[in-house]
């Protein structure tokens, strides 16, 4: 594993020390099932996963780190200023989720040189999700907007996300840009000015 290092330099060079006292993977992952069962059930948090399994949070998170901890080619996500683009995320709540992180971090036992470590590692990306307003995404030349609506006539009966009430083949919803979900007449977002 340690043959194949990504060129990295500085906070974000493989760290073989800090891998090897997670215990590898075993460490890694219970630190993330630990951090996660706290972001979860966070009223601050939470609301960033909704529709998002909370062990597919854990999985991304894990492959993300074990890339920097050890130099592999094992994260094929995006980058955390694309991932988090739509998120508006303050200072003061990246502390928030950052002191979540340590408090998992010396729960496992991690030494506070680590605990350090860690924490500088996740201080790099701090400029690439910290932001006062979401940004759209651009793939090709094709507009990924991140709030708003539009309107479509579903073809195949479906459910609402809302309120799950059946919705018939030919009747007209409104859906969100950004996550898709499906609204019936009823359950309109108050937000919806189409």
């Amino acid at each position: 594993m340690y043959n194949n290092f990504h060129k990295r330099k500085g906070v974000l060079a493989p760290d073989k020390a800090l891998w090897d006292a997670l215990n590898q993977d075993t460490g890694l992952r219970e630190i993330l099932t630990n951090f996660y069962a706290k972001v979860y059930t966070d009223p601050k948090l939470s609301v960033f996963f909704e529709g998002v399994t909370r062990e597919r949070a854990i999985e991304k998170q894990f492959s993300f780190l074990k890339s920097i901890f050890t130099g592999e080619k094992c994260y094929f996500g995006d980058h955390p200023k694309t991932a988090h683009h739509w998120m508006v995320i303050s200072d003061e709540l990246f502390d928030y989720r950052e002191n979540l992180m340590e408090e998992s971090l010396r729960e496992y036992g991690l030494e506070e040189y680590l605990v350090s470590r860690w924490r500088s590692v996740e201080e790099v990306f701090r400029g690439a999700i910290v932001k006062s307003e979401p940004f759209e995404l651009n793939y090709g030349g094709i507009r990924r907007p991140v709030v708003g609506y539009f309107k479509e006539k579903v073809e195949v009966g479906t459910l609402c996300d809302s309120c799950a009430g059946e919705v018939e083949a030919g009747a007209e919803v409104v859906c969100h840009v950004r996550t898709g979900k499906l609204y019936c007449v009823s359950c309109r977002p108050s937000d919806c000015q189409i």
